[in-house]
């Protein structure tokens, strides 16, 4: 390159002051001389002239020459440095070099001492530009490497995944999402989820820039699968989304329902005419005492297996996701209605029932049968099992956005050993009669319906004393 394309950047001060003799040669050799009154304005300087070569005098003021070179060889270490005094000592030099001064002049110099110092200063300007040029080379070689190897991993994996930049536009889709919906072969980077996709969902989910939040949809294709859409915001990158899919599961859940609502109907249908003949037993003629016994054992044990079939019916499409009827309602509503259907068995055990609700009480959404499934199985319990004479509370109310309920009794107590497994499928505590009936699905129903309503549902107990159920559900 030709001296007139070098820009040099003089700082005035000490031995260089304007129009300097040094300032006058450089500028008759054709280089590009621009001057600096103040040297605190250098960086600036630089960042807006961003000049090949910079002078400093040795001498400016308050401002020590060595500080104000180690500013600038921290911002653009590249940038090539000369020193200028009045006098050239040893001690000087080797702080000079020390302090990344590629030359140390004294004045007066001569111009050919002059332009060998710049030339020389310009010369390992380049070779720190071919050494930056030659590492960012092969630091981009490698990034690019790792790059193309994620790339690969990305469209080779059998889930979808998308990647959309901070504005909503598509960055990626792999092969897996291409094939899904149809946009094989298709220019798709730059494009918004809605100039793509049919399905309002996928581009919904897509489209929710709430960078507090993650999304699971579940979507299905024109050709009939099913996937798990699992969306995330990344601060400074965008969206990345993962699609799952889970058509097998879709399928298992299918013929699990399939399953569970075929032997509940081939069970039941024997044990109501198993019922029916041993009712008509007792009409067709007298029966002894001890035919009496056989004919009630006969009947508990119809109802009990019948009981067990509803229950499992019920889980069954509950774990199917069987949620349709979903609105706002109030639970103050169902927990009273609940109230009342039990009172009957509440006053046949001589107990007393209180319910209290704590001021106003929000709507929830959920679905009213299965909510009151709920209900009827955690004051069903504490009925079962509070003893004749005991009390039962359930308190209503609301706190933090959340409603929130109580079923206390006075009960048994479940044992801290059994309150882990409490809400298992077919588990009973430990310190259960054999004489109290039940079916061990009561509370896995309640768990399965909270979870599926976005709730929680705990229990606090003492044996020997009493059991709290508490249940918490979002307000609408």
């Amino acid at each position: 390159m030709t001296a007139k394309s070098k820009s040099i950047l003089l700082v005035l001060g000490g031995p260089l002051g304007p129009d300097s003799a040094p300032a006058q040669a450089l500028s008759r050799a054709g280089y590009r001389v621009s001057e600096l009154d103040s040297p605190s304005g250098l960086l600036q300087a630089i960042e807006e002239r961003l000049p090949d070569l910079v002078i400093i005098p040795d001498r400016l003021g308050k401002e020590r020459p060595f500080d104000l070179a180690a500013k600038v060889r921290y911002n653009h270490p590249d940038l090539a440095m000369i020193l200028v005094g009045k006098s050239t000592t040893g001690e000087l030099l080797l702080k000079g070099m020390h302090n990344g001064f590629v030359d140390v002049l004294s004045l007066p110099v001569e111009d050919t001492r002059l332009f060998e110092s710049v030339e020389r200063a310009l010369a390992h300007r380049q070779g720190w530009e071919r050494w930056l040029h030659k590492e960012t080379g092969r630091l981009t070689g490698s990034l690019k490497q790792q790059l193309n190897e994620l790339e690969t991993i990305l469209k080779q994996v059998d889930d979808g995944v998308l990647v959309l930049d901070r504005s909503g536009r598509l960055m990626m889709a792999n092969r897996a999402v291409r094939e899904a919906f149809g946009l094989a072969g298709r220019e798709i980077v730059g494009l918004k989820p809605e100039e793509l996709f049919d399905n309002g969902e996928l581009v919904s989910a897509l489209s929710n820039d709430d960078s507090a939040s993650s999304t699971h949809v579940e979507i299905e294709t024109p050709d009939g699968r099913c996937y798990n859409l699992r969306q995330t915001q990344i601060p400074e990158i965008g969206t990345i989304a993962s699609l799952h899919d889970i058509s097998y599961l879709k399928e298992l859940d299918r013929l699990k329902g399939d399953f569970v609502n075929t032997v509940s109907h081939d069970l039941r249908s024997p044990l109501t005419a198993i019922l029916g003949y041993v009712e008509l037993i007792e009409r067709a003629g007298d029966v002894n005492k001890q035919q009496a016994e056989f004919i009630r054992r006969v009947k508990t044990s119809v109802h009990a297996t019948t009981d067990l079939i509803n229950d499992l019916l019920n889980l069954g499409r509950l774990e199917v996701g069987m949620v349709k009827d979903m609105q706002p309602l109030q639970l103050q509503v169902i927990v009273g209605e609940a109230v009342e259907a039990v009172m009957a068995r509440v006053e046949q055990k001589e107990q007393t029932l209180r319910m209290a609700v704590d001021g106003k009480v929000s709507k929830v959404t959920g679905s009213p049968v299965q909510l009151r499934q709920v209900v009827d199985n955690l004051i069903g319990n504490a009925v079962k099992y509070t003893p004749r004479g005991g009390e039962i509370r359930v308190m209503l109310r609301e706190e933090d956005g959340q409603v929130i309920l109580h079923v206390a009794d006075n009960g048994p107590g479940i044992p801290a050993e059994d309150q882990g497994q409490i809400f298992d499928k077919f588990y009973r505590a430990s310190n259960v009669g054999k004489d109290v009936q039940g079916t061990g699905l009561g509370l896995a129903i309640v768990k399965t319906v909270v979870d599926h309503h976005h709730g929680r549902i705990w229990v606090d107990s003492r044996p020997g004393q009493a059991s709290i159920f508490t249940v918490v559900l979002p307000v609408s």
